[in-house]
């Protein structure tokens, strides 16, 4: 029997990762670059470092034909985009699903108007990908499900960091595009879970896992109307060294892992294990956690994303074809045209806060790199424009947050959150 010994030089990527992670703020610090998040030049160093033979070498591994990620790097980049998805299911705002009191009905309902221009943005979404159904090579109707998905999902997980770092979470507009975001991303896993159980991709799929967790989640939302669960334990918890990180951790390994079980994206368990810790101890602030994530594995796994788009573009041979870069530029288009519904808030607020606003929350890439993985085990869609779909979906993420960075697109807003941003004169004739 041959043992696999540990070598000390296999922590190479590992520490070239944290190196460039490390360095990037550096340099933005010293250079004052302030429009341009840390997370577009992580994603970018990321494919630059895949196209290098040595650093494309070191890592990744070849089985026949296909080039992915070693086993070091790909499981810093599951607990990267784990974190990342527990720590935005966290950050959810559960105050807009709260009764608002009489003296305010008349204010702009940040949580209502999310949900009508969620809707609003999922039916011409599902326009948007008839469009497309050429390049649908399985049965139309998921196909064109699965593309909807894509077109109307939001990377929230980028949008809701961006509405705390520009001083905008208390504000009704930065409620609105926190909440849109939360619930993009939340609807968007769900439905790709359940497109991944129609069509079997797991192997090993089983219905057990996925009825515990929602059992589970049941007999808690049940549990907490009788008994105030942050009380009764909260202060215990938070009495012992350290041990609340633990739970949390734990909660968040048991999701992730049941969910994977029960043959669906792990990130639907990272997802909801986040917002189940906020909903049972909304004092918990996660800040170990938190300071772990984005300090280390997020930066790692922006890095480790630009590094899988680079694979991509590199296996893809048509990628510099005029055809496929019109496609690119067509798919970004419609991203932006089913955000449409986002128009109405400019009888509140100024075209650059809107188109602002619009422009951000199309930022989306973890919607994208499962629809590769669910078509690569299935066939639904054409390579190609599974392709597009995530240079499209890079895009996104590297131009938005830079013109979101505008502050003075928000400062009216900003100056007016204390009592929502809507004038009163707004409302004069209702």
């Amino acid at each position: 029997m041959v043992l696999s010994v540990f070598n000390v030089q296999q922590l190479w990527p590992l520490t070239i990762l944290v190196g460039i992670a490390v360095i990037i703020p550096i340099l933005l610090s010293i250079f004052k670059i302030k429009s341009i998040p840390s997370l577009v030049v992580e994603m970018f160093l990321g494919i630059i470092l895949s196209i290098i033979p040595v650093t494309n070498k070191l890592f990744t591994t070849v089985e026949g034909n296909i080039t992915t990620l070693s086993p070091l790097p790909e499981g810093l980049y599951v607990i990267g985009m784990s974190i990342l998805l527990f720590m935005s299911g966290f950050d959810t705002d559960f105050t807009v699903f709260k009764r608002r009191k009489k003296d305010e009905e008349k204010h702009l309902n940040p949580l209502l108007c999310s949900i009508i221009i969620y809707i609003l943005v999922i039916g011409l979404s599902i326009g948007a990908s008839y469009l497309l159904k050429d390049y649908i090579k399985g049965d139309l109707l998921i196909g064109i499900s699965i593309m909807a998905v894509f077109f109307s999902s939001t990377f929230a997980s980028l949008v809701i960091p961006l509405v705390h770092d520009y001083d905008l979470k208390d504000t009704t507009l930065g409620k609105i595009i926190a909440t849109y975001s939360t619930i993009s991303e939340l609807c968007s896993i769900i439905a790709l879970s359940v497109i991944m159980i129609i069509l079997g991709v797991s192997a090993n799929q089983s219905y057990i896992p996925l009825i515990i967790i929602i059992c589970v989640y049941i007999l808690i939302f049940i549990v907490k109307k009788f008994i105030k669960i942050e009380k009764v334990f909260g202060k215990k918890l938070e009495g012992i060294v350290h041990l609340s990180t633990r739970v949390t951790i734990f909660v968040l390994l048991i999701a992730i892992l049941l969910s994977d079980l029960g043959g669906v994206e792990y990130i639907l368990g990272a997802f909801l294990s986040g917002m189940l810790i906020r909903l049972l101890w909304p004092s918990h602030h996660a800040n170990k956690l938190e300071s772990i994530g984005y300090g280390l594995f997020v930066p790692l796994f922006y890095i480790l994303a630009g590094f899988k788009v680079g694979l991509l573009i590199e296996h893809t041979s048509s990628f510099f074809s005029i055809g496929t870069l019109l496609l690119v530029l067509t798919v970004i288009a419609l991203m932006l045209l089913v955000r449409i519904p986002f128009m109405y808030l400019l009888r509140y607020y100024k075209n650059k806060t809107v188109l602002s606003s619009l422009f951000v929350t199309t930022s989306t890439i973890i919607v994208a790199i499962a629809i590769e993985h669910i078509s690569n085990e299935t066939g639904l869609l054409d390579e190609k424009i599974v392709t597009v779909f995530i240079l499209a979906s890079v895009f996104s993420c590297l131009i938005a947050p830079i013109l979101f960075a505008n502050k003075e697109d928000f400062s009216e807003a900003r100056l007016k959150h204390k009592g929502y941003i809507v004038e009163q004169s707004d409302f004069e004739e209702i």
